[in-house]
């Protein structure tokens, strides 16, 4: 069941991603205002880390990598929400490309992880083969 979750979270997490940056990109080069659809997605793609990495930390050899994971998404909220008011002015493209790929790293981290956890999930379900020897 965890399996199939991780799995729906790595979907979700996908889609809620491409969906933010592609509106990312049009408020960056568009100056269209889409910045609340944006923090939507940009806020999925944060809870889906989140959980994920939390999935992490009850599985044995991913438990660093789950605390890793709930630090980025601490980081990546607390960074989303903040960016518009860092280093304002000419030099602002900094921090807006900064953001574009702290939130890439996100999707990339979900998907790690859960990869990660249905293939240690699944290595436990099987038996082991190792233990015939051929002689």
């Amino acid at each position: 069941m965890v399996i199939m979750t991780a799995r729906i979270l790595q979907i979700i997490v996908g889609l809620a991603g491409l969906c933010a940056l592609v509106l990312g990109l049009v408020i960056w080069i568009a100056n269209i205002d889409l910045t609340d659809i944006h923090m939507l997605f940009g806020l999925l793609v944060t809870l889906g880390l989140l959980v994920m990495s939390i999935i992490a930390l009850t599985a044995r050899g991913l438990r660093i990598w789950g605390l890793v994971g709930v630090v980025y998404a601490v980081i990546l909220l607390i960074f989303g929400e903040s960016q518009s008011n860092i280093l304002a002015g000419h030099l602002h493209w900094l921090i807006q490309a900064l953001h574009t790929l702290i939130g890439i790293g996100a999707i990339v981290l979900t998907g790690f992880l859960g990869a990660r956890y249905r293939t240690l999930k699944r290595g436990e379900a099987k038996p082991e083969a190792s233990s015939q020897a051929l002689y």
